[in-house]
């Protein structure tokens, strides 16, 4: 098997224009968007600073508490959000902030997301 057998596999072909975004919307997103107000005040601001991708390091020291009290934030943070991983809360935590600001409504936080085709 050549690596062109491979990328004209059938997997990799789909029906929609690579030019053309596709609209999606996930009740899941909505979901973990509700969950946001649950947040404290605390948890709000280790949240934003988890949407610029700041490390444990970096918000201890831009909120003046110990990275144990940012590791307990941020345990808290995926409890509360019921997400998996510090990744997926950073994502929601970037989503959050992005609809936020654009549009400064609760229809807001349920965006039709573009995705790549």
């Amino acid at each position: 098997m050549s690596i062109t057998d491979t990328l004209d596999s059938p997997v990799w072909k789909t029906h929609v224009p690579p030019d053309r975004p596709v609209l999606t919307r996930d009740h899941a997103w909505d979901t973990v968007m509700r969950r946001i107000p649950l947040l404290s005040e605390r948890e709000l601001d280790v949240f934003h600073l988890l949407a610029k991708g700041a490390s444990n390091r970096t918000i201890s020291t831009r909120l003046a508490i110990t990275e144990r009290t940012v590791k307990a934030h941020v345990a808290q943070i995926l409890a509360k959000l019921d997400v998996e991983s510090r990744l997926q809360a950073g994502i929601v935590a970037f989503a959050w902030e992005t609809f936020s600001r654009g549009g400064g409504t609760s229809a807001c936080l349920s965006p039709y997301l573009l995705l790549p085709a």
